[in-house]
């Protein structure tokens, strides 16, 4: 079989969308994920997908048309990423609201999956997050809205990027991303608070006791027994999330056309 030239530039433009959802989109982002393995699921995606995807006519005809639309597929892949990462962005975002309140927000490390400081709750809330993720095929989702981009934007065409609905739905995740978090972290921030405005009455009633040192104590304790009750809340709140997920996919092909 003889390829041409189009149909080259056609893969390349496919595997730059690819590599874009691939650097923003959860599981895919992954440094425990082989490079390897990345680039070869995004190679035998993109030839999966190379025969079966709406053109635009005309492709680049040029070589700085050509990575003009190169640039282009790997930004709206990136955007298509994002969307799905911001669940976990959020439920990190919550685990390290509940660290703060829980006196644990300096019992932070370098995490080289992540590539950057995580207290100890918001990881753990980010793995939990993730296989329950796993375990409602949200992976096959990420795919399956891959596939349905070229569908809403063929290769070649250049989105607008700069669409009043695109520039909506973004500050609209944005908000959710901080409502997510506070709603994940609201019981065990409450359950804290509690305990903080006992100690205070603690400390006007005995002033002798050391309240300071007993909430150091106590804190953590009462935070993690308040997270292993929410955990069950948790499952079906993420089940919900991956729903919105979907939704929000669906938008964005509507917004990027």
């Amino acid at each position: 079989m003889i390829i041409s030239v189009e149909q080259l530039v056609v893969f390349l433009l496919i595997v730059g969308r690819i590599a874009g959802i691939f650097i923003q989109a959860p599981i895919f982002n992954s440094r425990s994920f082989p490079f390897l393995a990345k680039t070869s699921i995004a190679v035998w995606s993109a030839i999966v997908l190379w025969f079966v995807t709406p053109i635009h006519q005309p492709l680049p005809q040029t070589f700085s048309a050509f990575v003009l639309a190169m640039i282009f597929e790997v930004v709206i892949g990136f955007i298509i990423g994002f969307v799905c990462n911001i669940i976990f962005i959020a439920i990190q975002s919550a685990g390290e609201i509940m660290d703060m309140q829980m006196g644990l927000s300096v019992a932070t490390a370098l995490d080289p999956v992540f590539g950057s400081v995580i207290s100890v709750v918001g990881r753990l809330a980010f793995f939990f997050a993730l296989m329950v993720f796993i375990g409602a095929n949200g992976h096959h989702l990420i795919l399956s809205g891959l596939h349905q981009s070229f569908t809403a934007l063929p290769v070649g065409k250049i989105a607008n990027i700069s669409s009043p609905n695109l520039v909506v739905q973004m500050i609209s995740l944005g908000s959710a991303l901080w409502a997510t978090a506070i709603t994940v972290a609201i019981p065990v921030v409450l359950l804290i608070f509690i305990s903080d405005f006992t100690f205070g009455i603690v400390s006007r009633v005995a002033p002798q006791v050391n309240v300071f040192m007993l909430g150091f104590q106590v804190k953590p304790s009462l935070g993690i027994f308040g997270l292993m009750m929410l955990l069950p809340f948790l499952l079906k709140y993420i089940n919900h999330l991956v729903e919105f997920m979907a939704e929000q996919l669906i938008l964005l092909a509507s917004a990027i056309k």
